[in-house]
């Protein structure tokens, strides 16, 4: 079983124990992700851009291999770089592998906010299967209008509304 499927585009950038990390993680070679992930961590300092990358991706392997203290390591990548969406991935993963849905739910929204095109967190949010915001907030879900907006908005691929200013 995969259990991680990797979306980020600049893993030429990335080191070699990292590259390897995300592939042994997808063939669900979790103790040598681990490995390969910490040997990652420790080639690079924390002023490194991709030290934060790094460490959430170490913190899901760990939290994957059965330590729930990579929840721990992925809240604390998140929170030191919070416009990093591959971060922010690794930990709504994390949040969801430990059933906090809630927190995973949150987070996803938060960083779509930010980055509503990242094509990870787009997977995640329909894997988890959280609904996008009503197009007229103030009334409910199943009024016309919202279902007829809602429809039309859909069709045209629109992300950006007059009623998601408001």
């Amino acid at each position: 079983m995969c259990y991680v499927k990797a979306v980020y585009f600049d893993l030429k950038s990335c080191c070699d124990e990292f590259v390897k990390g995300v592939e042994l993680l997808e063939q669900s070679a979790i103790a040598e992700a681990v490995d390969c992930f910490y040997r990652a961590c420790q080639r690079v300092t924390p002023e490194d851009p991709y030290f934060f990358k790094y460490s959430a991706c170490y913190g899901l392997a760990v939290l994957l291999d059965g330590d729930a203290r990579g929840l721990d390591i992925c809240r604390m990548a998140a929170q030191k770089t919070p416009l990093d969406a591959d971060v922010a991935l690794n930990l709504v993963r994390a949040e969801a592998f430990v059933a906090n849905r809630k927190a995973a739910v949150n987070t996803l929204e938060q960083y779509l906010r930010l980055q509503s095109e990242h094509h990870g967190l787009r997977a995640m949010q329909q894997k988890l299967g959280v609904r996008g915001r009503k197009p007229i907030p103030f009334l409910s879900r199943n009024h016309k209008l919202n279902v007829m907006l809602g429809k039309w908005l859909r069709r045209k691929k629109s992300t950006v509304t007059f009623f998601n200013m408001l």
